[in-house]
C-alpha cells in the first residue's frame, strides 16, 4: 500500500518522514537524488517550490508530455499525497528539514561563456547569486539552484526549450522558463550550467520583506484613445505586476531589462506603439524578438483574459506618454 494513503501520525515531520519512505527509492535516503533515474535532489528546495510543484504534478500541469519520463514517474506518485490529510506539508516539512546537499560538478562546458548567459537571461530571476527571489505572486517566484545536480539543470532547460514542460495553458512560471530558453542550444545550455555550479553554495534563501506597494497610477485620461478609461489603466498596472507576469522581464514600472525593452521611452521595437498593436502583441506574443533575447509567449503564456490583456494594454499605453 502507499504510503500516502495510509493513517499515522498528525500533520508534520513525523508524518512527513514515514511518507518520505515512497519518495526515497528514487530521490535518495537524504533527498540528494538519482542521476540514473533522473531524480533531482530535493533536499535544499525552499518549502514554497516544493509545495507549489507537488501540486503541479497532482493538477497535470507536470509531467504531462510523452517523452518526460521524469515527469511521468512522478505524477502518480504525487497524486498519493493528500493535502486535506496534511500529506503535502508533512512531506514538505521533512525534506525541508534534511541537509542541504553539494553536488559536485560532473558535466562539461564553458562557465565563462555561460556567465553571460546566465547574467543576460537567468539573473533576473534566480538572482545574481542562484539564490532564487520571493514574491508574493506565486509565478514570480523563482527557486534557488544551488542545490541542484549539474545534469538535472541541463535536462530541466532543455525541456523547457523543447515544450516538454512548461507549455501547459496557464502555467505562468513555466512560461516565465520558456521565454528565455527558445532556441538555446545544448551548447549554451551546457555552458550556463556550468557557471551554475561554479557559484558559491550558500544557504537556503532568508525570505525578504515583500515589495513596496505600487505607487497610484496618476494618468491624464485626455491622453487615452477612445474606450479606454483611467480605471483600466490602474487594472492594468496590477495585472502587469502580478498574474499577468509582464514584470519579470520588463521589470517593475517596465523599465527594461536584458530580457525585455523598456516600455517608458519612445522607443518601440516590433511595434508602433499604439494602443490596439500593443493589444495585439500581448495577444500574440512576440517569437523573434528584434534585440532582447527573452521570446514573449501569447498572453506571456498566462491565462488571462481578453478583457484583462487590454487593461495591460492600456497601462503600458501610458508608461511612455
Amino acid at each position: 500500500m502507499i504510503a500516502g494513503g495510509c493513517s499515522g501520525p498528525a500533520p508534520g515531520i513525523a508524518r512527513g518522514e514515514m511518507l518520505f519512505d515512497t519518495c526515497a527509492p528514487c530521490h535518495g535516503d537524504e533527498g540528494a537524488g538519482d542521476q540514473e533515474l533522473g531524480a533531482p535532489a530535493i533536499a535544499g528546495a525552499a518549502d514554497w517550490y516544493m509545495t507549489y510543484q507537488i501540486e503541479k504534478f497532482q493538477e497535470g500541469v507536470r509531467g504531462y508530455h510523452y517523452t518526460d519520463a521524469e515527469g511521468l514517474r512522478m505524477r502518480p506518485m504525487s497524486r498519493a499525497l493528500f493535502a486535506d490529510r496534511g500529506d503535502i506539508e508533512s512531506i514538505v516539512d521533512y525534506v525541508f528539514s534534511l541537509p542541504i546537499p553539494d553536488p559536485a560538478p560532473t558535466a562539461e562546458g564553458d562557465a565563462e561563456a555561460g556567465e553571460a548567459e546566465y547574467e543576460a537571461l537567468c539573473s533576473n530571476c534566480h538572482g545574481v547569486d542562484g539564490r532564487g527571489i520571493d514574491s508574493p505572486v506565486p509565478e514570480l517566484r523563482a527557486p534557488s539552484v544551488l542545490h541542484l545536480n549539474d545534469w538535472y539543470i541541463a535536462s530541466s532547460l532543455r525541456k523547457y526549450r523543447d515544450g516538454v514542460r512548461g507549455a501547459v495553458p496557464g502555467d505562468g512560471a513555466g512560461a516565465v522558463m520558456r521565454g528565455p530558453m527558445a532556441g538555446m542550444s545544448d551548447e549554451r545550455i551546457d555552458n550556463v550550467t556550468a557557471y551554475i555550479m561554479t557559484m558559491q553554495r550558500l544557504p537556503r534563501r532568508i525570505p525578504g520583506p515583500p515589495p513596496e506597494p505600487l505607487p497610484e497610477l496618476i494618468v491624464d485620461a485626455s491622453i487615452l484613445p477612445e474606450g479606454v478609461t483611467v480605471d483600466m489603466a490602474r487594472e492594468g498596472q496590477e495585472i502587469f505586476h502580478g498574474d499577468g507576469i509582464c514584470v519579470t522581464c520588463h521589470l517593475r514600472g517596465g523599465e527594461g531589462g536584458p530580457l525585455a525593452p523598456s516600455l517608458t521611452d519612445a522607443t518601440w521595437l516590433n511595434i508602433d506603439g499604439e494602443y490596439e498593436s500593443i493589444v495585439d502583441i500581448v495577444m500574440t506574443g512576440v517569437p523573434q524578438p528584434v534585440e532582447h533575447p527573452g521570446q514573449m509567449l501569447a498572453r506571456a503564456g498566462t491565462s488571462i483574459t481578453d478583457d484583462q490583456v487590454r487593461a495591460v494594454a492600456a497601462y503600458v499605453y501610458t508608461l511612455s506618454r
